[in-house]
């Protein structure tokens, strides 16, 4: 899920309904159905549904740590993005936003990265990947276990 969402290029998959974040959660289920399989169990639904949500959890956060990692070596404040793509626009900024941003960009001036950016970014990186990194592992352990009872 990690390598999918930071590498340039892969990170378009996840606009496909955050396609590479269901490919992590049904990675993950795969593997561990793979090592049931060599101990004689077969994966359930319900393992399928916690190994995608688990996945979800942890590439959230080691997500969060990797961009904040790449945004402090590239020095980068995304706060000029923003203010630059409203200009570009013609967007007009409201002043309470307006207050919020110049306290992030203060922030990513003088530290290099801004908590709230990191609490907003992890907030809505867990939201999203343990919505669809469940779905994921739902749909390879229905897969698996339609096809064995097929074969049965």
């Amino acid at each position: 899920m990690v390598f999918i969402s930071i590498f340039p290029g892969l990170n378009l998959l996840n606009l496909l309904c955050c396609a590479g974040i269901i490919i992590g959660g049904a990675a993950g289920t795969w593997y561990y159905a793979r090592q049931l399989e060599k101990a004689g169990q077969f994966i359930q639904n319900k393992d399928g549904i916690m190994i995608g949500l688990l996945a979800g959890i942890i590439s959230a956060i080691v997500y969060v740590m990797f961009s904040t990692m790449i945004i402090m070596i590239s020095k980068q404040n995304p706060v000029e993005l923003v203010y630059k793509m409203t200009e570009q626009y013609g967007f007009a900024i409201p002043p309470e936003t307006q207050q919020i941003l110049n306290g992030v960009y203060d922030e990513y001036q003088k530290n290099g990265f801004s908590i709230m950016m990191i609490g907003v970014e992890l907030f809505s990186r867990i939201v999203s990947h343990c919505i669809f990194g469940p779905i994921g592992g739902l749909l390879v352990a229905s897969i698996l276990n339609k096809r064995r009872n097929a074969a049965n």
